[in-house]
């Protein structure tokens, strides 16, 4: 059997591959401090230094006014210290639990004065939430040592059941609740994750799925070929080929205003139209031009077109039930956290404070030539969309890197949070450079792109965020 076919698939496959891929990060995370000898080691780590007891939510908490209490207990190590103001303890919708703290010491802090602070231990109570949708919480706390390192502020999510439930209701329910967790979970387990990592290369769920939608077409219009005799493989690769074109015709088409904007000012910069490293594609117009290519290619050989329809009815069920479980199925969103990070500006930012108003977080790096490209989309993106919050999160770089960058892309320093301990791809489980999420102003994520974004794709991510959202 020839190799042509194959060839020709490698061809068609590559822009979607190479398009979309974003680049891995590295293993090791610098910090700010690299350049400091090795004597660090001594420290004691976030976990020790502050040893948090497993929150006491059973039934031997204690109760105040009918409400469960919520107990909270650090032991301190010696030589150092819990702050007593980013201490916070948040439910899932944002709202702050009031917390029941002890007395605190005062201490000159070089950094932020005076200021108050915990030692040795820590006891703090907070009334439980009453209502499901309250949980989990996020409670967040930040220490440091007396030898003057600070720690990154550090998090944990609480989960637990809401424990002023009538349990005579809970016993009636108890079977239908465990057979929509049942449910829920299977489907959450089938949800697929917005990337796949291969070796070096980090690669959007998506365009695997497309590569393996081809390859599926493809190895069953060789068997139908063997049987039948019909020259099945050529006219499946000329409808694959009339199915991309399509596709990125449509998408171009349907954000046409998007791409002409910037011919306006460059007409060298027509050449994007055909650009596909920003994922711009129509799936439904795709499938509906190969099958009408198909059609029209084998009007007259009904075997040579009943077995490339089957063979495009393979590939399209693979690529919609890949659609469908990336899209459609309920999968974890991860909130919006209680991020505290330095801006390059020099200011404690926390994520949360973002919260009233819709936000766009990147996750970028300066040796990352996707994230190169796309800055100055996402830079005019801000100015042209004051309503929207842009924030740009450095991962794994240190100060001075992020600020000679910042020299030749002009960003809101403000804006710009340093992230040199990876949390925010921690939090977000991303091992590729760029990583986009998209929330709305409720702080809850609507969306989220990882690979390189255009003006279109983010507009149509925008749109997707906030219907009001207008575009060019």
């Amino acid at each position: 059997m020839s190799l042509r076919p194959i060839a020709v698939l490698a061809l068609l496959s590559a822009p979607l591959l190479a398009g979309t891929v974003a680049w891995s990060q590295p293993p090791s995370a610098p910090g700010l401090n690299t350049d400091k000898p090795a004597a660090h080691s001594l420290i004691l780590e976030a976990e020790q230094a502050f040893a948090l007891t497993p929150p006491e939510h059973t039934a031997r908490g204690t109760e105040a006014d009918g409400r469960r209490l919520l107990e909270l207990h650090w032991t301190i190590a010696p030589g150092h210290y819990l702050y007593r103001e980013p201490l916070r303890l948040r439910d899932a919708l944002g709202q702050t639990l009031p917390l029941q703290l002890p007395h605190s010491q005062t201490l000159s802090n070089a950094f932020f004065g005076k200021v108050q602070v915990f030692r040795e231990e820590l006891r703090v109570q907070a009334v439980l939430p009453e209502r499901p949708e309250q949980w989990p919480l996020e409670l967040q706390w930040q220490g440091c040592a007396d030898a003057g390192i600070c720690y990154p502020v550090q998090q944990r999510s609480i989960h637990a059941a809401p424990v002023d439930m009538d349990r005579k209701a809970q016993a009636t329910t108890s079977a239908s609740g465990n057979t929509e967790a049942a449910s829920t979970g299977l489907l959450r387990a089938l949800a697929l994750p917005a990337s796949v990592l291969i070796g070096p290369l980090v690669l959007p769920t998506m365009a695997v799925a497309v590569l393996l939608s081809m390859l599926a077409s493809q190895w069953w219009a060789r068997r139908k070929q063997r049987q039948d005799g019909q020259p099945m493989e050529a006219l499946l690769l000329h409808a694959t080929l009339a199915g991309l074109l399509a596709a990125r015709a449509a998408y171009v088409a349907q954000w046409w205003s998007e791409y002409r904007a910037p011919m306006s000012a460059s007409p060298a910069s027509a050449w994007k139209i055909l650009d596909v490293r920003d994922g711009g594609w129509n799936l439904w117009a795709g499938l509906v031009a190969a099958a009408i290519w198909t059609i029209w290619g084998s009007r007259a050989h009904a075997p040579l077109r009943r077995g490339v329809l089957q063979s495009l009815g393979l590939g399209a069920f693979v690529l919609v039930a890949a659609y469908a479980l990336r899209n459609w199925v309920p999968a974890p969103r991860p909130a919006l956290p209680a991020l505290t990070l330095v801006s390059a500006a020099a200011q404690p930012t926390n994520l949360r404070s973002y919260r009233g108003q819709a936000l766009v977080v990147n996750l970028w790096a300066s040796w990352c030539p996707p994230c190169k490209r796309e800055m100055p989309v996402l830079a005019q993106a801000q100015k042209e969309h004051p309503e929207v919050r842009f924030v740009w999160i450095n991962q794994a770089e240190d100060a001075a890197t992020v600020l000679r960058y910042l020299r030749s892309m002009p960003l809101p320093a403000s804006q710009v949070l340093l992230d040199p301990e990876q949390l925010a791809s921690q939090h977000w489980r991303q091992r590729g450079l760029p990583s986009t999420y998209f929330y709305d102003a409720h702080g809850q994520l609507q969306s989220q792109r990882m690979g390189e974004l255009s003006r279109a794709s983010l507009a149509e991510q925008l749109r997707t965020l906030a219907p009001g959202v207008p575009v060019s």
